[in-house]
């Protein structure tokens, strides 16, 4: 099955305070994107940036019918803004990637050769991460390997947001709801025909990246959270294995030195015994409490039933009929 070779492409870039690079990185899209032979329009999600980012794309809105820029009312992350742009292309092919010129712009041919092909969803996939530091590396390999271990939805390692869907996807995943997400793990959850194609990623050319420790750490608690349920349960079967070992350790300790009166010399007093099983159990406790509460929290988000993001009408260009 083949693509319609002449379907309009969508390009969403969510950004906040990057006003820095955006000027390269508009130059070499349009560049690329005119070359392709296709219809193309570029979507900017401007995320509440307190620099010049707005004032540099509503000049570009002004000359380039090509371009589009929804800002929103305030920062809601780039997980609302991906849904934002998502919402907002018109595309047959909708290309999502960062603003920082980390994502290889001129790969984007091969992108639109897989969809053209016949695949749903193209996958860009990061062999090389330039200027990453230790945390994120370490961070990155733990996060896909415990994911991996305990889903039933394992993610590719290495697998990005820069990727590309077609209509079709594009209409699934925005019947999705929920409002702490991650992007790549809802679209993978979609499933449809995929494609993986790999890239080495780029140094940021300028400024400093935007994501935190922090928010790395809060983005792989609500991966976790979001996509599985595994996490909850977890501590369900430590809890069978904790009071198992304890009966049995229990047992050990009354034969060993109520009935065989301590020949291995174990010296164990009853108070100590108590001390021990109390501290340990108290910590299973706390932990299993640690993990139903983030549940519970995403329940509590979910049911207020806010909007994910708000669009700033009157700083946007181009903003279509329907919002989140």
């Amino acid at each position: 099955m083949s693509h319609q070779g002449d379907g309009l492409i969508s390009v969403v870039v969510p950004l906040y305070n990057e006003a820095a690079s955006l000027p390269g990185l508009h130059k070499h899209l349009t560049e690329v994107l005119s070359s392709l032979g296709n219809p193309y329009e570029i979507i900017y999600i401007e995320d509440g940036s307190t620099d010049e980012s707005n004032a540099i794309i509503s000049a570009w809105t002004a000359t380039d019918s090509h371009v589009r820029m929804i800002a929103l009312s305030r920062n809601f992350g780039k997980e609302a803004g991906l849904a934002a742009g998502i919402a907002q292309s018109k595309g047959d092919a909708v290309i999502m990637m960062d603003s920082d010129g980390q994502h290889p712009v001129e790969m984007i041919p091969e992108f639109i050769k897989a969809w053209k092909d016949g695949a749903q969803v193209v996958i860009g996939i990061s062999a090389d991460k330039k200027g990453e530091g230790a945390f994120k590396k370490v961070g990155s390999k733990l996060f896909y390997k415990l994911f991996n271990r305990f889903s039933d939805q394992p993610l590719v390692p290495g697998s990005t947001d820069f990727r590309l869907i077609d209509a079709e996807v594009r209409a699934a995943f925005l019947k999705l709801e929920e409002k702490d997400r991650i992007t790549r793990g809802l679209i993978d959850w979609l499933g449809f025909k995929r494609s993986y194609i790999t890239y080495v990623t780029r140094e940021r050319q300028h400024g400093t990246a935007t994501y935190s420790r922090r928010k790395l750490i809060s983005l792989a608690t609500n991966s976790f959270v979001t996509l599985t349920s595994t996490p909850i349960f977890l501590f369900g079967y430590l809890g069978v294995f904790i009071s198992s070992l304890s009966f049995l350790l229990g047992t050990a300790i009354i034969i060993e030195q109520l009935i065989l009166e301590d020949p291995l010399s174990w010296n164990f007093t009853g108070t100590a015994m108590l001390g021990v099983l109390i501290i340990f159990l108290v910590g299973i406790v706390l932990m299993s409490q640690g993990i139903l509460s983030l549940y519970i929290s995403h329940i509590h988000t979910q049911s207020k039933n806010r909007p994910l993001y708000v669009i700033n009408h009157a700083k946007s260009a181009g903003v279509i009929s329907h919002e989140s």
